[in-house]
């Protein structure tokens, strides 16, 4: 009877940890806590299974990943409501598939070239695109966008369904997208995960407008990306495997944030030391 009672026991051990599963969280969007902890999460932290969630806002969420997994959606909409202004949750009451390609409308079938752009809309595509870093600047066709009496370039986005607008400058047929410059320090959430944009040339005389070009753009804030691809590359186990870490990083990427310029990614991890700049990645 006792032989029987440990063997019931030690299946019940063995089975309960071959459905425990460890997860490492690799995005957040908004404010998550560990109830046990009583800490908000942060990239890198490891959850399990049975870990008590308070999400801060409803639209809360948190891609986390696992070997065995791979990436799952932590969604803040499903937990319950408190009554406090908060939502909790078992973590298993609240994880989900990440879907493919979140921020993909569709693939480009061709880059267009940096170089002498007449269509901005058009250099960005249906996409939403990635910024590394805080500016990027666009090579325009200086006839095109060439200075006008009495007109000006407008950058247009929402803040809380309110217009901003912010006057753009050109010179010499460059064109400066900087993040600090377009958009307030205290909104920086915005831009880093995702923008839709619109630009207008303005008669300052007239006061009449006509938009010239529309897409999304998102300033990936470095330092967050940095942190979530040294975990990425941890989880996967692919440290040193230069290739694959490009594959896997592109995947993520797009599917978290948007679709890099061609190139921008591998220069990117080069110059944060993630790839040796002397591989020739395929």
């Amino acid at each position: 009877m006792k032989t029987l009672l440990l063997l019931l026991i030690s299946f019940g051990l063995s089975t309960s940890l071959s459905f425990a599963q460890d997860y490492y969280v690799l995005h957040i969007n908004g404010t998550i806590k560990d109830i046990k902890s009583q800490r908000n999460l942060m990239v890198g932290d490891v959850i399990h299974s049975d870990t008590e969630l308070v999400f801060f806002e409803s639209t809360a969420k948190a891609i986390v990943i696992s070997k065995e997994k791979g990436r799952m959606l932590l969604d803040g909409s499903k937990a319950k409501d408190n009554r406090h202004g908060e939502f909790e949750a078992l973590l298993t009451q609240v994880i989900m598939p990440v879907a493919a390609d979140l921020n993909m409308s569709s693939r480009r079938l061709a880059e267009v070239p940096n170089e002498d752009i007449k269509d901005i809309g058009g250099y960005f595509g249906e996409n939403q695109r990635v910024i590394f870093g805080d500016e990027y600047t666009l090579h325009l066709d200086k006839e095109v966008f060439k200075k006008k009496s009495g007109s000006t370039y407008i950058y247009r986005y929402e803040i809380n369904n309110q217009p901003i607008n912010k006057v753009l400058k050109i010179y010499d047929g460059e064109l400066l997208l900087n993040k600090v410059a377009l958009y307030p320090i205290d909104q920086y959430d915005l831009p880093e995960h995702g923008s839709a944009v619109e630009i207008y040339i303005t008669n300052v005389i007239s006061k009449k407008s006509e938009k010239i070009a529309s897409f999304k753009i998102c300033f990936v804030n470095e330092k967050m990306l940095y942190r979530e691809v040294q975990t990425l590359i941890k989880v996967l186990d692919i440290k040193g495997k230069d290739d694959v870490i490009l594959e896997e990083v592109d995947k993520y990427i797009q599917g978290t944030y948007g679709e890099p310029f061609e190139g921008e990614l591998k220069s990117w991890l080069i110059k944060r030391k993630v790839i040796p700049a002397s591989v020739d990645l395929k």
